[in-house]
């Protein structure tokens, strides 16, 4: 059985207790005259880089749990519609927490470290960048594509399309958040963390001399 090294222990702890700083508190948003912007995937996408599948999982995870906390302690639109505040928790939203909250997220641990192993070898540089812009829209994809596939007659509701909304409409809407707050976050992503990852990757390398 393969020892875990006390560098990853505390690097997987540094990267867990950002992930919940940053869920948990208005430090995770930062909030622009067009679009407000999660930062909470980017623990997530640079733990991905240095821990692989496995560690991307985990800590996705976490971002899903810091997800799940702040629908109970600061529920919005998202946290009305899984947690059924307007027509009482049951089964299906269990299913809801599972596919919209918690599989969004993991898949961004998942994803950012296939694209970053994938392209590796070509350029660091590359492979950072390709996989945080994968990490970041695979989370803003998968949590609105899951709203519309899973929650549509609770998504049009909340989104204030009136009586007789069609489908089209939502997707419509739902398209228009992935186009402008989807991409800035990405590419927000994309620079953080390409940045700390080289940064992160320069000190290991140096510390093994």
């Amino acid at each position: 059985m393969q020892r875990v090294s006390t560098r990853a222990l505390v690097l997987y702890a540094l990267f867990t207790g950002m992930i919940f700083l940053l869920g948990l508190t208005p430090l995770g948003f930062i909030t622009l005259p067009i679009a407000a912007i999660t930062t909470v995937h980017i623990p997530v996408i640079v733990g991905a880089y240095r821990f692989g599948l496995k560690g991307g999982a985990l800590l996705g995870f976490f971002f899903g749990l810091t997800s799940l906390i702040a629908c109970f302690t600061r529920p919005d639109a998202i946290a009305a519609i899984v947690l059924g505040t307007n027509s009482g928790f049951a089964a299906y939203n269990l299913f809801l927490i599972l596919s919209i909250i918690f599989l969004p997220r993991i898949c961004v641990g998942v994803f950012s470290a296939l694209v970053y192993k994938g392209l590796q070898k070509k350029s660091e540089t590359l492979a950072m960048g390709t996989a945080a812009f994968v990490g970041s829209l695979t989370n803003t994809v998968l949590v609105l594509g899951g709203l519309y596939l899973f929650a549509f007659n609770e998504t049009g509701a909340i989104l204030g399309l009136g009586a007789n909304f069609t489908s089209r409409q939502v997707l419509n809407v739902l398209l228009g958040i992935v186009t402008l707050n989807g991409l800035l976050e990405a590419g927000f992503a994309v620079l953080i963390c390409t940045a700390v990852g080289r940064a992160l990757l320069h000190f290991e390398k140096r510390e093994a001399g």
